[in-house]
């Protein structure tokens, strides 16, 4: 007798990066916010249904990481990459002479127990780093999705961690970015 076990969905989501600017009016955006890091300008977009939209920009050009369900919708211009968040993952990309970008992936499929953990310890996590946060609960109370996004400056870098917790698939995805602008010479 044999015994087949049953691997569990994806979330689905998918890391696009651009090498411009993308226009949030293309997407449904649950909650946003902009500043200034170092010099850059970080734009920041949570969508709803989880994932995000972040635009680093400086010089006049700009780099552009979104993490979404994908569809035939999105812009194929200036697509330099697209990652399903599928495992873990790791990417390097010098994005003309204006920016080198780095990103590392992670989707875990987790218990109903760290499911109900990880909400309370990134809800925590936001509030610390003062996060952007987009929480959705259904009628009884549980959550549909929870997505937060984490903009820092270390030296002349942005750092942008993305966090993605999915109900249905119960599942965390986790993105870790870092856009550096390319020294001049």
């Amino acid at each position: 007798m044999s015994v087949h076990h049953k691997k569990p969905r994806s979330a689905g989501l998918s890391v696009l990066v651009y090498d411009r600017s993308l226009h949030p009016e293309h997407f449904s955006v649950d909650t946003k916010r902009s500043r200034i890091l170092g010099g850059m300008e970080v734009s920041m977009w949570l969508l709803v249904g989880g994932g995000h939209l972040v635009a680093v920009s400086s010089s006049g050009k700009t780099v552009s990481e979104l993490t979404c369900f994908p569809s035939k919708a999105l812009p194929d211009r200036g697509l330099v990459e697209r990652l399903p968040c599928k495992g873990d993952k790791q990417y390097e990309k010098a994005l003309g002479n204006h920016f080198q970008y780095y990103l590392a992936l992670n989707e875990e499929h987790v218990t109903e127990a760290l499911f109900e953990n990880s909400i309370t310890e990134l809800l925590r996590l936001a509030e610390e780093q003062g996060g952007l946060v987009a929480h959705k609960k259904n009628d009884l109370g549980q959550t549909v999705y929870l997505s937060i996004i984490v903009a820092t400056l270390h030296r002349r870098a942005v750092h942008i961690e993305g966090f993605h917790l999915l109900g249905e698939a119960r599942v965390l995805v986790r993105t870790q970015s870092i856009v550096e602008p390319i020294a001049k010479n």
